[in-house]
């Protein structure tokens, strides 16, 4: 069963769903129905329900939308109860109805955004995917167009881990609200100028701590686990992180104070990495050993670059990035 609010809707809107329905079952002949209905009724409807109490004007647009927009997401598995991460599910739930003055003027657009986002930040495994609903959800709600809103959407999600967008989300801090921008960076809104110089100079500085944590980031595994990597992996630096070879497959690696991704490499790019260890005068604790009688002792390799040290090993499937000190 399903709501006053959206049975009147369905109700109401009958031959535009129905349609809607028809269209996603020629466009997707295995479109779970079943499926389908149990999204209507655990998300869309309280969805429906949430932007009743807060907006109603924009109940029956934003509704249709995410009617039609959830066909295609069900389809595709990315929502309802077979889908293969929670996150459309969560985002919808908890972020969408902050969003309702946005929701009002572009409920496709604003659907659409954040269930494309939340897509793409799942496909990262090391990606903190419910911190950024839950950032978004506390701090996206006076956004007041989509540019605005992708451009939150940017900051949190660095800061939940995406360390690929750390230099568009620092460029595009002066176009948003400062006291939005402090929140999210958990300062105060008098720091933020110091505060982004900071960011900007050192990758590994944490705003909220301030200081750097000297534990670093382990990233990888085997692929047999669902990890990246074939056999133990070879790493060499590069001016913007490191590249990481296994099995003749090549990703690039990045990592900063946030988190440390995986993305696709080339052979020419691990070709033109550096192999250089790092510098007599630099050092780095791996867990309760320095760095320096971990490598003797344990057969780890290092190497070093502008933006940090990394340790990898014969042994391990791993890749441990660290600031240096």
């Amino acid at each position: 069963m399903v709501s006053a609010v959206l049975a009147e809707l369905l109700a109401a809107r009958r031959s535009v769903l129905n349609q809607a329905v028809a269209d996603a079952r020629h466009r997707w002949p295995g479109l779970d129905m079943a499926a389908f209905s149990a999204f209507v009724i655990q998300t869309i409807d309280p969805l429906c329900q949430a932007i009743q109490r807060h907006h109603p004007s924009a109940t029956q647009s934003t509704c249709e939308a995410a009617f039609e927009i959830g066909l295609e997401l069900v389809a595709q598995g990315h929502a309802g109860p077979k889908a293969r991460l929670p996150w459309v599910e969560q985002a919808w739930r908890s972020l969408a109805p902050a969003l309702a003055p946005l929701l009002a003027h572009a409920p496709r657009e604003t659907l659409g955004t954040i269930s494309n986002a939340v897509v793409r930040l799942g496909a990262s495994p090391d990606v903190r995917v419910a911190q950024w609903i839950d950032a978004m959800a506390a701090h996206a709600g006076g956004c007041t167009s989509l540019p605005e809103l992708r451009d939150i959407g940017a900051l949190c999600a660095w800061q939940a881990g995406m360390v690929q967008l750390r230099r568009p989300a620092l460029a595009r801090i002066d176009a948003l609200p400062t006291n939005t921008v402090a929140a999210v960076l958990g300062i105060d809104a008098g720091d933020l100028a110091s505060v982004r110089v900071q960011l900007e100079q050192d990758r590994w500085w944490n705003p909220r701590q301030g200081s750097v944590d000297l534990r670093g980031h382990r990233v990888g595994s085997f692929s047999g686990l669902d990890g990246a990597f074939p056999v133990p992996p070879q790493v060499r630096a590069t001016t913007e992180g490191f590249v990481v070879e296994s099995a003749g497959g090549y990703f690039l690696l990045l990592a900063d104070a946030f988190g440390a991704v995986l993305l696709p490499a080339s052979a020419a790019e691990y070709a033109a990495g550096s192999r250089s260890g790092p510098a007599p005068d630099v050092t780095a604790r791996l867990g309760v050993q320095w760095m320096a009688p971990a490598l003797s002792k344990d057969d780890l390799c290092a190497v070093s670059g502008a933006s940090g040290i990394a340790l990898f090993s014969p042994w391990s499937h791993h890749v441990h990035v660290l600031p240096p000190q």
